[in-house]
């Protein structure tokens, strides 16, 4: 979340991509709400709770709010705006990750 933040509050010219379709910064959207799906799952698992929909419609929820958050902190830096755009992708990766590792982990616990 920190990392997150930080890229957030770096200005529209250290952020500048020498892309004209610039898919970095929607690459880079995704990766990290991944991961934050994913490590948050993670650290819910390391307390010993078994991964069930409640975890993951709440991992989903949360990251969806840091993606709002991040997008309204990012509103108020120099060269940057907000984008719904953003949080959707923000949203979509964070659902598709958690509910991913949903079901890699019932297929694998089952197997065992």
């Amino acid at each position: 979340m920190c990392l997150i933040f930080y890229l957030s509050s770096l200005s529209g010219h250290e952020v500048s991509q020498p892309f004209p379709l610039k898919p970095i910064p929607l690459i880079g959207h995704i990766v990290l709400f991944s991961g934050l799906a994913a490590l948050l799952l993670l650290a819910i698992r390391g307390w010993k709770f078994e991964i069930n929909l409640r975890w993951v419609i709440t991992v989903a929820v949360f990251s969806s709010l840091f993606g709002i958050s991040d997008e309204y902190h990012q509103s108020f830096v120099t060269g940057r705006h907000a984008s719904i755009v953003d949080v959707l992708i923000d949203s979509i990766s964070s659902i598709v990750t958690a509910t991913s590792m949903l079901i890699v982990g019932r297929f694998t616990s089952s197997r065992e």
